[in-house]
């Protein structure tokens, strides 16, 4: 019977991907944050609803529920990127995003908004980066920081939660 021969060394078998490779793959806060937009998306448009829903309309029964409840899961996954670890240096915006996304959507007043609104664009060097799909969905958090706001300063009675 033949043996095989080697033809890779020992040492290189342990790491089969690159760093740079293996430092790409998505990390909890990454593709939980990209849930969070979508999830603030959803609600956005469900509080949209809500307000060109005519309250005797069978066709609207529900809306305020759904509303709410999405909000909810919005705040459970801006909790969850608050407690996670942060592993790459792109985590660390994102966590402060979704800190400012948390208690945007738990702020009780119209100047409370406007107050993480003024936060959000005083600091923006805290919620930037380098990498370019980062950037992006820090940017898409901070249109939604903004169209929250907005939505609060046209409808005074608009409360996320």
């Amino acid at each position: 019977m033949a043996d095989t021969c080697r033809i890779t060394r020992e040492c290189a078998l342990k790491a089969l991907w690159p760093a740079s490779v293996a430092d790409d793959s998505p990390t909890f806060i990454t593709r939980t944050f990209d849930t969070l937009t979508k999830a603030v998306d959803e609600a956005l448009e469900l509080e949209r609803d809500l307000s060109h829903a005519l309250s005797w309309d069978p066709a609207s029964t529900g809306i305020q529920e759904a509303a709410e409840a999405k909000w909810q899961d919005c705040l459970q996954l801006s909790g969850d990127i608050l407690t996670a670890q942060v592993v790459s240096a792109e985590d660390l915006p994102m966590q402060r995003m979704s800190m400012l996304l948390h208690f945007l959507i738990e702020s009780e007043s119209l100047d409370e908004a406007l107050r993480f609104q003024q936060l959000m664009h005083e600091h923006r060097d805290l919620f930037t980066t380098d990498d370019p799909g980062v950037r992006e969905a820090l940017n898409r958090a901070a249109r939604q920081v903004d169209t929250v706001v907005e939505m609060a300063v046209t409808a005074p009675e608009f409360a996320p939660v």
